[in-house]
């Protein structure tokens, strides 16, 4: 896995969840053990979505129940995330 991208994934379940950056890199952890109910999921991905330029299906996004599933997606959707070419500014 990318370590920025497990670093961001840490970053915003650490945002949402208010819990130490150290408990959100725990994969074992469930989510739901840090508090996240559906709404702060959604949250979380649209956040993670933004930050990391990635569209995360709402079927990934059902499956996602541990620390793991979470950096474990996020790193699969971000490899595969088309490459953006530079803008020129003329």
């Amino acid at each position: 896995m990318s370590t920025d991208t497990e670093a961001v994934a840490a970053e915003v379940l650490a945002q949402i969840t208010r819990q130490s950056r150290e408990v959100c890199t725990r994969r074992e952890v469930l989510l739901s053990d840090l508090g996240v109910d559906s709404l702060a999921l959604l949250e979380m991905v649209e956040t993670l979505q933004d930050r990391l330029a990635i569209i995360v299906p709402d079927e990934v996004t059902a499956r996602i129940q541990t620390v793991a599933d979470l950096q474990d997606s996020v790193s699969r959707l971000a490899a595969a995330a088309p490459v953006s070419e530079p803008t020129i500014r003329t």
